[in-house]
């Protein structure tokens, strides 16, 4: 669900033998979800209490509607009446008693009907506005029709079910007394011209028949009960729209956290350096509070931070007797700025010093050189002094009162994007060979090579590369891209150290407390004891 660069796949496949950037085999499965809801909590939870507010406020802002239901009878006349009867304008019984139902609610619900029961009611609202308050539907396979009706106080909604219901048949009733009216007078008078014969016998009991029909209602319809005024609305419904607005909210809200999670171009979780690379977690830095763009110097670190930084070191030793005892050349990268890399870099070296080592810190982002200001020491020499005006290594070096003799530093004495291009040239291969000859480890803080490429040619003449990356700083498309660029020259990364982890609990931090001062507690620079 993490967002990556498209791309970036494509050209892993195309990058022969580098099996570093085939993400392995996912083996989370629902643990991975589960992380992404526990990360994005605040996107569900936020959206249930703006879902439930929503909720709450309809129940309270919204007009309560009563619903009236009256019962009605449908009778439908025999379909096999001869003569004059069946010419009545009824409704008839059909091969289908459901179809009958139907027509008859049609009946309820129509213009006419909706006119009457305004004028009925003396209503000031229009037949068509009382017409969309009216529901009339069978129930179930049986012959009676439920009329209902919606209003905003009980007994109106009885009211207006109840003089919908009478309406219609008032309606039918008088089609069919208005019907018997026209064609009575002539049957009559046929009747009287036939006599005794047996047509005139058969009209005679025709003629019967319709009078019957006007001395009462439409046979086919009938009220069969009366609507009495509701006791409860039935809208709104407190208690199921808070429920409804808590279902919404936690189903828009996971939707909402998979979107994000989805969409995010940052680097939040270990997981996702994993699913992308083989390459191992060396170290994770604790968030610090930064008040400047500056790198944090060691002097100024928490004690939490500090061991970390205790922990690449033994990190880097382990690798280094395993390698050999030769001197080992770190560079330090990233993808992008701001993510800690010089901060890495700074105190990484400083405490190998500290462990006894000689150590050499070079700066080669000759564009933002930062390290100096950092540890407050200003060169007479420099990077770009050794690098073309043959000044000695060892006569640029610098070195400060609080690190001791064995942590040199060669710092960037000029500023600017051209002089970044000596890094091509071979006396920066040799400056490298010239460290690792006087120093236990030369640590390389090189700017990001997605956006200088400048440091690009020191990363095949050192011996490992350390890729810095900071949680919700890190871009993954960035990050794909450098791990693409050090794939495509044959460089295999040494593996990630994280910055921005979560700082330790309260039950971790005893674990730091000997040192409250960070590294000022440390022991002197230059001792044996790590």
């Amino acid at each position: 669900m993490d967002s990556t660069n498209g791309s970036g796949d494509r050209s892993r496949a195309a990058v022969s033998g580098a099996d570093w950037m085939q993400p392995p085999v996912e083996q989370e499965g629902l643990k991975r979800y589960v992380a992404t809801l526990r990360e994005r909590i605040w996107i569900v939870i936020a959206t249930i209490v703006i879902t439930t507010g929503i909720a709450i406020l309809y129940v309270m802002t919204a007009t309560e509607v009563y619903r009236g239901a009256t019962e009605m009878s449908v009778n439908p006349a025999p379909a096999d009446q001869s003569g004059v009867v069946a010419q009545l304008p009824l409704l008839r019984e059909s091969a289908d008693p459901t179809r009958d139902v139907e027509t008859a609610a049609r009946y309820v619900t129509n213009i006419d009907v909706a006119e009457r029961v305004r004028e009925e009611l003396d209503s000031p609202l229009s037949a068509e506005a009382l017409l969309g308050k009216i529901t009339a539907e069978p129930v179930a396979q049986s012959e009676i029709i439920v009329v209902r009706a919606d209003a905003t106080t009980p007994e109106e909604a009885a009211e207006l079910s109840n003089a919908f219901a009478e309406q219609a048949i008032v309606e039918q009733t008088e089609e069919l007394h208005s019907f018997i009216e026209d064609i009575l007078p002539g049957l009559e008078k046929e009747q009287e011209n036939l006599g005794e014969t047996q047509a005139g016998t058969q009209l005679f009991s025709d003629i019967s028949t319709l009078r019957s029909y006007l001395n009462g209602d439409d046979p086919t319809m009938s009220v069969l009960t009366e609507a009495t005024p509701p006791s409860a609305p039935i809208s709104p419904k407190p208690v199921l729209s808070v429920i409804g607005g808590l279902f919404a909210g936690t189903i828009l809200g996971i939707a909402a956290a998979f979107a994000v999670q989805v969409l995010d171009p940052r680097l939040r979780r270990e997981e996702q350096l994993r699913r992308l690379y083989r390459l191992p977690i060396l170290a994770r830095i604790p968030k610090e509070v930064k008040k400047t763009e500056a790198p944090i110097d060691p002097l100024s670190l928490s004690p939490a931070a500090s061991e970390a930084y205790r922990t690449l070191r033994g990190t880097l030793a382990v690798q280094k007797r395993n390698h050999g005892d030769s001197a080992r050349v770190i560079l330090v990268t990233g993808s992008s700025p701001s993510e800690g890399k010089t901060t890495t870099a700074v105190n990484l070296a400083t405490s190998l010093a500290a462990a006894g080592n000689s150590v050499i810190l070079m700066e080669s982002d000759l564009r933002r050189p930062s390290i100096g200001r950092a540890l407050g020491v200003t060169p007479t020499y420099g990077m770009v002094s050794v690098l073309i005006e043959s000044i000695d290594l060892e006569d640029a070096l610098v070195t400060t009162e609080q690190f001791g003799a064995n942590f040199g530093l060669l710092l960037a004495d000029y500023e600017g994007g051209w002089i970044s291009e000596l890094f091509a040239l071979p006396a920066a291969r040799q400056l490298i060979e010239d460290a690792r000859e006087i120093a236990d480890y030369v640590i390389v803080d090189s700017p990001p090579l997605t956006d200088v490429v400048d440091a690009l040619p020191l990363a095949s003449y050192v011996d490992d590369v350390l890729l810095v990356v900071k949680l919700g700083k890190t871009t993954l498309s960035k990050l794909a891209q450098l791990g693409e660029l050090l794939a495509e020259n044959g460089i295999k990364p040494a593996g990630f150290t994280v910055v921005g982890t979560p700082r330790p609990t309260r039950s971790d931090y005893h674990y730091y407390g000997a040192r409250p001062g960070g590294m000022r507690d440390r022991l002197p620079i230059g001792s044996s004891k790590s």
